[in-house]
């Protein structure tokens, strides 16, 4: 009879020892393959997370007069894990239809003109995010911009503006451009400025513009300060050093991941767990099974041993077995994936609540992960297998049935 045959018989034949063997490569599987989806969950989340939080470096201009240049900003966007560069700009401006708030009785040409702050991206590096301006109507600027202003609301209503309407600005030279107003904004502490402040240095006279304007008014190497975005912000010290040595000493350099690091630690204590749940899993697994498989391949010696004496090759002995333990740990790995999927997210909930609020574990099952359960459950299998049956099929079979006889 083929050894394929006899291990379905002796399976259906020992229907409750399969059983419990079966139960029991359920539960192995289903920790392995559960453990396997937070897993990968967990490095699809952080690789999310990379570029979610916005990691940088700030460059700024440290030497009076140096400035960064076009060049410069074509060298830095190739640099590796850079992912975009946010341009700052500052400078200031006449009004050619419109007039600043002033206080002062000043006839200084700085009571007349207007500062001008320019971004590839207002949202980010500018008073929006670490002072308490706030946009109170329209859209912030973004690298799509093009000729667009943001001005203070009390600037817009002493000058009779509103979002759609156009201001036009001059700088020394004579180069002048019209802008359109896209947004107004409050900074919430106007109250607290001299009366004597001379109008260029007002919050109200602040005008945020973005960068095709700027060049256009300025050039393109007149820029004060670079946000430079990374999608690796485990290597920001390694940008800040390579934008360090491209800028020289004109610049100094800081770098902001602190979002970044609050949100990985969790997700590393997470990952920890998780890869010690999955050891465990394994070792556990297989001494168990390993022991159980022992058990009762003790008590199939002498069927093993005539086997052998008829002429059964050793081979298809060791076949057999593991053709037996193969087939129940198929049939468990269909069953675990649902048990897996259910599993994986009790462990999320469990897991993630007594770390982060901040961790979002997006868990489903992929073909990377029934891979996974193949390899690891395999190795089980034929490690478990190997230990029950090799001290039999190196024993002689006439030692075994005279052991089992005496």
């Amino acid at each position: 009879m083929a050894f394929y045959r006899r291990a379905f018989l002796y399976l259906w034949r020992k229907r409750g020892k399969s059983l419990l063997l079966l139960l029991i490569f359920l539960f192995v599987n289903t920790m392995i393959l559960s453990t396997n989806i937070i897993l990968h969950a967990a490095e699809d989340t952080k690789a999310d997370m990379q570029e979610k939080t916005k990691s940088k470096v700030v460059c700024e201009i440290a030497e009076s007069g140096a400035q960064i240049t076009a060049q410069d900003l074509e060298q830095i966007a190739r640099l590796p894990h850079v992912i975009s560069v946010n341009r700052l700009g500052e400078d200031y401006a006449f009004l050619s239809n419109a007039v600043p708030l002033t206080a002062s009785g000043s006839e200084e040409d700085e009571n007349w003109m207007v500062k001008l702050s320019s971004f590839d991206e207002l949202e980010y590096d500018s008073p929006f995010v670490d002072r308490p301006y706030k946009l109170t109507e329209g859209d912030f600027l973004t690298a799509d911009s093009k000729n667009s202003a943001i001005v203070h609301a009390d600037f817009a209503e002493k000058n009779g503006l509103a979002v759609g309407d156009e201001i036009g600005v001059e700088i020394n030279g004579g180069k002048s451009i019209s802008l359109t107003i896209t947004g107004l904004y409050r900074a919430g502490n106007e109250r607290k400025q001299d009366e004597d402040t001379l109008a260029v240095h007002r919050i109200e006279n602040q005008v945020f513009i973005d960068n095709t304007a700027y060049t256009e008014l300025f050039g393109e190497d007149d820029f004060y300060k670079v946000a430079v975005y990374t999608d690796a912000p485990e290597y920001l010290e390694t940008l800040s050093e390579d934008l360090q040595t491209l800028l020289g000493d004109k610049t100094s350099m800081k770098g902001s991941d602190a979002l970044y690091r609050q949100m990985k630690a969790p997700l590393d204590q997470i990952t920890k767990v998780v890869e010690l749940m999955l050891i465990l899993t394994f070792v556990t697994g297989t001494v168990v099974i390993s022991l159980l498989l022992c058990m009762w391949t003790r008590t199939r010696q002498k069927e093993m041993a005539v086997f052998i004496s008829m002429g059964e090759r050793k081979i298809k002995i060791f076949l057999q077995a593991i053709l037996e333990s193969v087939t129940l740990f198929l049939i468990s790995g269909m069953a675990s994936c649902g048990l897996g999927i259910y599993a994986a997210g009790w462990l999320q909930k469990m897991l993630v609540s007594s770390s982060s609020d901040q961790i979002s574990l997006q868990i489903s099952l992929q073909a990377q992960d029934m891979a996974v359960l193949l390899a690891i459950g395999g190795a089980v299998v034929l490690i478990a297998v190997f230990l029950a049956v090799f001290p039999i099929l190196k024993t002689s079979p006439r030692e075994i049935l005279s052991r089992m006889e005496g």
